[in-house]
């Protein structure tokens, strides 16, 4: 993709009156001094969180904060999109609360529409979408219970092990690579106690690599990227992805790039649209051979992370993503819910 093409679709807030936004995150800046908070865990949360604020408010919308995901039943009337980074709350399938609760008030909401954020949540049923789209996909198969595992997958490891559900690659470890099932099956009897569903797949030899996109007429892919590793198989574990010591780069796959590409398009066709989302897959160098795992919306957007990175080789900055992401998410939705708001006030009447 060229830097003019960027340029010509690249979405800007406008000079007149911007979107009221109510900002909806954990450990979220809050009134009256929207100070960044104190955090006592690991990943640096607030700071990311105070930085996404504060780049919003820079841009010129009005911003208010809040940290509960309730927080839209209080917004009727004072919010025009719902910006939430709530992806990780105790309850199953988080990333779909905000969406759904923001469907029920008529309050638009980046993202995108419920059930594409449920089917993102689900790497089960992302492998089929993603292999009835074209997509490459390693075999697979889904256990629930522990008594399921006296039954191997009918393919041969090795094996990749790893939350069905979840965010942040929560239950992902060094064990997750097994070469036999009993040693797969006792790391899915792990997570089951922790109370996860489990995916277990032929593990794809390579490295991560990871494609950030932006919504648009067409998906604007920004490039691709390599999250760094230093374990063993160069997989991302949970403790990788979330004090992320070695961070990421920008990665060249050479005549591979644009079977990526086009991998976006086909699963733009299939789950569009989105306001902004990364497609994560393995990939071999060696042989060419690429293989999609899951993709992400809504996911990590500050100035380190994959998308900015990205999207900075091109010459732009988190406020030009953010505002992009905020102006196409808006238009996205303003013809999607201008009739059931017009029926909404008639029937109020």
């Amino acid at each position: 993709m060229a830097q003019l093409r960027l340029d010509e679709v690249l979405l800007r807030p406008g000079t007149g009156a911007l979107a009221r936004i109510l900002f909806l995150a954990p450990y979220a800046p809050e009134a009256p001094d929207y100070a960044c908070r104190a955090f006592a865990g690991d990943g640096g949360y607030p700071a990311y969180y105070h930085r996404v604020f504060e780049t919003l408010t820079k841009l010129g919308y009005p911003v208010r904060t809040a940290s509960r995901a309730d927080a839209p039943l209080q917004a009727a009337g004072a919010t025009d999109l719902v910006f939430s980074l709530m992806n990780r709350m105790e309850m199953a399938n988080p990333e779909v609360f905000v969406p759904a609760l923001c469907e029920f008030l008529h309050l638009p909401h980046v993202g995108a529409t419920p059930n594409i954020r449920a089917l993102a949540e689900d790497k089960w049923l992302t492998k089929k979408v993603a292999e009835a789209s074209g997509l490459p996909v390693a075999p697979g198969a889904r256990y629930d219970t522990p008594a399921a595992l006296a039954v191997p997958p009918p393919f041969a490891g090795p094996y990749f092990v790893k939350n069905r559900f979840g965010a942040a690659s929560e239950g992902v470890s060094d064990a997750s690579i097994q070469d036999d099932w009993a040693g797969a099956a006792r790391v899915a009897a792990d997570l089951m106690a922790r109370g996860m569903a489990v995916l277990v797949e032929r593990f794809a030899p390579g490295i991560d690599v990871t494609v950030p996109v932006l919504g648009g007429a067409e998906p604007l892919v920004l490039g691709l990227v390599h999250p760094r590793s230093d374990r063993a198989g160069a997989i991302v574990t949970e403790e990788l992805k979330r004090d992320d010591p070695l961070g990421y780069a920008l990665f060249d796959a050479g005549d591979a790039e644009a079977a990526f590409h086009a991998d976006a398009r086909a699963l733009w066709g299939a789950a569009g649209p989105m306001d902004y989302l990364r497609l994560d897959y393995r990939f071999d160098a060696e042989t060419g051979r690429r293989t999609f795992l899951e993709f992400n919306i809504c996911c990590h957007i500050g100035r380190s992370g994959a998308i900015c990175l990205a999207a900075g080789q091109w010459g732009l900055s988190q406020a030009d993503v953010l505002g992009h992401v905020v102006e196409f998410s808006l238009a996205r939705q303003r013809r999607r819910l201008q009739p059931r708001e017009t029926e909404a006030i008639r029937c109020a009447q």
